[in-house]
């Protein structure tokens, strides 16, 4: 016998798991289609006693008819009951306009379309200073499928002729970067050498010998003349040499030890612990430096005391006198012959036999044989002083910020003055660029802060009816404009509204605002079109005319390097304008799908960062950040912990980044935000494909699988830096699932990391880094799959 609790029942009772997707929410959501339904109602007419007697079975019988269109009504009910219960909810939510609908109800105004910025290296002509109104506009060329991009002066600006371009002088290396040497650059007019003299390098006091190999004329970038000076064999350098500190001695004279024998009953040695005879008076004082050689062996030491020594050759010889008879008639005596020697201390014993005295070759005097050049760097870093021999006069005009460029067209901005006393450039103190720059360096000192965005002057938008409660407009052009701004929000807009000549202001909302307060809120659409709503404080008077001044164009795709060379009118004295640097800080407006993520995060915030959680949720939403990481460091003098924010993303984003955390937490909260720097890695895979497909396509998807662009926060390839994040760690394992899951992989055969074989269960980028595979399809990509960048 069954029991009735066995039976199948419907409908059955939901069991909805969270996070689902649109399609498998309204799946899971419904109760049945219209066959379920009908098996359900024709079940429940025959559990029902009163409808024992009816047997109708034929099609066109009105009981089953009636039962069928009541199968259909269900069916139809459930469908739309999925539809409307998805749509409360922000993850299954499908209709035009429904996530924005569902964020207001938090409070959440979405992040709109924000310009990007650019610093300009502007070129001007002329004597005298060139002043610029704010609002002086420039023009992109197409790039990237983009068409160009208006960009404007966002404060008045002034040029001065003067400092256009100033080379940067090569910054000399004076630390020997190396632990031995094996050759320098000398100045060939001071060059007292040739090919086999023996020499000794003073490394400041320390001694070290060596032969000459070969003199041979260098050429430098500089075109400063040099020889390389080539030693027999390397020596050894002592810690923190320096070139300015190197002198090179040579032999301006030989002599002789002094010779073991029994002359005049003198038997003192010629070497005796650190004290030797030479065989001739010697100039030698102390501190002087002295060379012994003896064969292929080289010893140099230091005089520490010099004294002149006599010894006699031949005593007194007494002769007798006679004449010719053979009488004696007197005596003579003659002179004793002596010879002067020199009896030098050393700083040590030479360590060399007196039995070798003979053989010996004493070198002294020893001069300055060659002076060695300190080489000129051939890169310029954030901590090398920039000279700038051109800057004669003080600048004009107020200088803060500076823009280099190299040889390569690679630049950085920075912050800094100029200093025409000293020739110099100052930097801002703590400044990291992230990169060396490859001389020749040059630097711009006319810089253009400037903004996307192209200025719309006194559009009417209507006239007012003080009847209307809600009064609203919309702009002509889209998107409006928002620029970077350093408040809570993050951004600030471009729009300024006139009431008759009289100017209104933006509000988030119209909560507290009284009657006499002339507000209004601007609302974006899924489009990007902008609608400005008045009477939340004070309506419109009628017949006022509404006017509206604004800029309009913003988005993430930004000019690279270069691509902003146009004036949009021409300048009297303003001939040309270059970005050295890629523009910074554009983002897309919100997505529907982005407002899934981000406003829930920010409900959390409830207006104030406290956690690190709140620190990456509200670092997260500044335009042109692409990923973010707190963490409780300690402060550089190491007495207390800070909230540290690393980012990846452009170096002007940090001043934005600190201000909006510190709108949004106490005042007296330690906050330091670093900016992430990449480092440049290079991953080789090698997979194998199966024959029954394209080898360049399956290539191509596995890049995919790695690499491809984010459409969401944390999403994206598994080696983007959005998702990696700053230090993020890439995983053998996770990087085998990803190829492995790409369709027509058999195998991955090798994974090398950096050259080396990736043995390690992951790898680590260095504190304040993340790895940078470059961009796939580019000459820079260093993501490689069977060989194919």
């Amino acid at each position: 016998m069954t029991c009735r609790c066995d039976e199948r029942r419907f409908p059955e009772r939901r069991a909805i798991p969270a996070g689902l997707g649109a399609g498998r929410f309204q799946a899971a959501r419904a109760l049945g289609l219209f066959p379920e339904w009908r098996a359900s109602i024709l079940a429940a007419i025959g559990a029902e006693p009163r409808l024992d007697a009816w047997r109708a079975r034929e099609p066109h019988d009105l009981g089953l008819m009636l039962a069928e269109m009541g199968a259909y009504v269900a069916d139809v009910c459930d469908f739309h009951d999925a539809l409307v219960v998805g749509e409360t909810y922000l993850r299954t939510a499908q209709l035009t306009g429904a996530q924005r609908r569902l964020v207001a109800l938090l409070g959440y105004l979405p992040r709109p379309a924000v310009g990007a910025e650019a610093w300009l290296a502007a070129q001007a002509e002329g004597r005298r200073v060139i002043d610029l109104p704010a609002g002086t506009g420039f023009r992109s060329g197409a790039f990237d499928g983009e068409a160009p991009q208006v960009f404007e002066l966002t404060q008045p600006a002034s040029l001065d002729p003067r400092i256009n371009r100033l080379p940067v002088d090569r910054v000399p290396g004076n630390a020997i970067p190396a632990t031995t040497l094996s050759w320098m650059l000398v100045h060939p007019a001071s060059l007292r050498l040739r090919v086999g003299d023996p020499v000794v390098l003073d490394f400041a006091g320390t001694l070290r010998t060596a032969r000459v190999s070969s003199l041979v004329p260098e050429p430098l970038r500089s075109r400063a003349p040099a020889v390389r000076l080539t030693l027999a064999s390397p020596v050894s350098v002592p810690p923190g040499a320096t070139w300015s500190s190197l002198r090179v001695l040579g032999s301006g004279g030989t002599r002789g030890l002094w010779k073991l024998g029994q002359i005049g009953g003198d038997t003192e040695a010629a070497i005796s612990g650190s004290d030797v005879l030479l065989g001739s008076l010697a100039s030698a004082g102390a501190g002087d430096v002295v060379l012994f050689e003896l064969d292929s062996t080289l010893v140099a030491r230091r005089v520490t005391a010099s004294i002149e020594r006599h010894r006699t050759l031949f005593a007194t010889l007494a002769s007798t006198l006679k004449d010719a008879s053979n009488a004696v008639v007197g005596t003579l005596e003659s002179a004793p012959v002596k010879v002067a020697i020199s009896r030098l201390t050393l700083d040590s014993p030479p360590g060399l036999s007196s039995g070798s005295a003979s053989q010996i070759v004493v070198h002294h005097p020893l001069g300055l044989a060659a002076q060695v050049l300190v080489p000129l760097k051939d890169t310029l870093s954030h901590d090398d002083p920039i000279s700038i021999p051109g800057l004669a006069d003080p600048p004009r005009v107020n200088v803060s910020r500076l823009l280099l460029e190299d040889v390569h067209l690679e630049g950085v901005a920075t912050t800094g003055t100029l200093d025409a006393a000293s020739r110099t450039a100052v930097i801002g103190q703590g400044e990291d660029w992230g990169t060396a720059l490859t001389a020749a360096v040059t630097l711009y000192g006319n810089v253009l802060a400037v903004s996307r965005g192209e200025t719309v002057l006194d559009e009417v938008l209507g006239t007012g009816d003080a009847s209307q409660p809600r009064q609203t407009f919309k702009l002509a052009k889209k998107p409006l404009t928002y620029l970077p701004a350093a408040t809570a929000s993050g951004v600030r807009s471009t729009l300024d509204i006139r009431v008759g000549g009289i100017r209104w202001h933006a509000v988030d909302s119209f909560y507290r605002a009284g009657e006499a307060d002339r507000v209004f809120i601007v609302r974006h659409d899924d489009e990007g079109e902008s609608f400005v709503t008045f009477g939340g404080g004070a309506r419109l008077p009628s017949g006022a005319v509404v006017t509206a001044t604004y800029r309009y164009g913003a988005g993430k795709a930004v000019p690279p390097a270069g691509a902003i060379a146009q004036l949009a009118r021409p300048f009297p004295g303003l001939t040309s304008v270059r970005n050295v640097l890629p523009a910074f800080g554009g983002d897309d407006a919100e997505t529907p799908r982005a407002l899934a993520v981000y406003a829930p995060r920010s409900a959390l915030l409830l207006g104030r960062t406290v956690s690190l959680p709140d620190f990456e949720a509200a670092a997260a939403t500044v335009p042109g950040v692409r990923a973010v990481l707190a963490a409780w460091r300690w402060d550089a003098a190491g007495l207390r912990a800070v909230a540290e924010v690393q980012y990846i993303g452009a170096e002007p984003l940090r001043a934005g980044i600190h201000a909006r955390l510190r709108a949004l937490s106490e005042p007296d909260a330690p906050i330091a935000v670093v900016r992430c720097l990449p480092q440049e890695s290079t991953l080789a895979l090698s997979v194998e494909v199966h024959p029954d497909h394209l080898a360049a396509d399956v290539i191509a998807a596995v890049r995919e699988a790695l690499y491809r662009e984010e459409d969401l926060p944390g999403a994206g390839g598994l080696l983007r830096a959005e998702r990696l994040g700053p230090e993020g760690v890439v995983f053998l394992s996770e990087i085998a699932e990803a190829v492995m899951g790409v369709d027509g992989v058999t195998a991955l055969q090798g994974v090398s990391f950096d050259g080396a074989p990736f043995t390690q269960s992951g790898r680590k980028p260095a504190p304040g880094h993340y790895f940078d595979f470059g961009e796939p399809g580019t000459s820079g990509s260093r993501l490689l799959v069977n060989g194919v960048a």
